[in-house]
């Protein structure tokens, strides 16, 4: 799985404003999701779903397998991930349709999150970045890092980081 874009669901208005949604398939990004259709979206926003998938890691070699994976195991792990994003993509584009949104879908494998969101961002001129927040403590972030601590920090442009499930109120 490399990097899969898909074509706008119409021609986006000239002069639209880009915006980017960052999703991991977790409840924050759906929350996110939600957010923009409820709070920020406008008619004529071109919408870009974006999807960045670590790479599957080979597992650690040991002395006594020393021929590691089975191809077919490994296979079988590459293929869960395919279905996976199809899942999310079809999910989210399903979701786009319903709100009538002009949308596109976007994915890819990349070594750093919260970088290739910004590369995303640059590339597309977005003006809005909306990501959601695990809702991570302060030490936590600053052990484990945080995509969105990231991106708030990096971002030229503006970005609306919707905190944890429990914290906001999605539906108007």
């Amino acid at each position: 799985m490399s990097r899969r874009l898909s074509t706008f669901s119409k021609v986006p208005p000239i002069g639209s404003r880009s915006v980017l949604i960052a999703i991991d398939g977790s409840e924050h990004s759906k929350k996110a999701f939600d957010y923009y259709v409820n709070w920020l979206h406008r008619p004529d926003d071109s919408v870009t779903i974006y999807h960045a998938v670590e790479p599957v890691s080979l597992p650690t070699l040991s002395l006594s397998s020393p021929m590691g994976i089975p191809s077919s195991e490994w296979s079988n792990i590459v293929e869960a991930n395919v279905k996976r994003v199809r899942e999310l993509e079809n999910d989210y584009s399903a979701e786009c349709l319903r709100h009538n949104l002009i949308y596109q879908f976007l994915y890819e494998s990349v070594e750093h999150i919260g970088a290739s969101i910004i590369q995303q961002v640059e590339k597309y001129e977005v003006r809005l970045i909306v990501i959601g927040s695990r809702g991570l403590g302060a030490i936590k972030r600053t052990i484990m890092g945080s995509v969105s601590d990231y991106v708030v920090h990096h971002a030229n442009t503006a970005v609306c980081v919707v905190p944890s499930i429990d914290e906001v109120e999605c539906t108007s």
